[in-house]
């Protein structure tokens, strides 16, 4: 059985990074204008980091397994969702490489919260290479 009040704090952290990183991008874009791409990019890629971040984090600290798997997806749902609800209401296409690509993302953030929450070397090093992976497979999918 699910231990409902156990949810409550990684449910609560996925949502701040959520808003943490939308609103940078946010951010980024107001600032384009005035600081130029190249720091506007630091400051979304900083953001961005934050999102494979997090569950390594969170999974050494608590060893929390269904915690970090929470907090290494939902974020990255919640991305998509800033960025695609308006097409996905207004009921225009979105294509597959974009649902495969945000798909995982989220896969391999779960996969890192996951294998960081064990706190044993050989998991460790497993999310190491899935951080790794996370973060090339965003940076290529940045237009």
């Amino acid at each position: 059985m699910i231990n409902f009040k156990k949810l409550i704090l990684p449910i609560t952290i996925s949502s701040v990074i959520v808003i943490i990183t939308t609103g940078i991008d946010s951010l980024g874009d107001a600032l384009r204008p005035v600081l130029g791409d190249l720091l506007t990019l630091t400051v979304v890629l900083f953001g961005m980091l934050l999102l494979p971040l997090a569950p390594i984090i969170y999974g050494l600290l608590t060893g929390d397994r269904i915690g970090s798997v929470i907090i290494g997806v939902i974020p990255v749902i919640g991305l998509f969702l800033d960025i695609y609800l308006g097409l996905i209401v207004s009921g225009e296409f979105i294509s597959t490489e974009t649902l495969a690509y945000f798909g995982i993302l989220a896969i391999l953030g779960g996969l890192v919260g996951y294998f960081a929450a064990r706190k044993e070397i050989e998991y460790n090093i497993l999310s190491i290479c899935c951080f790794l992976f996370w973060m090339v497979i965003f940076v290529r999918g940045i237009n």
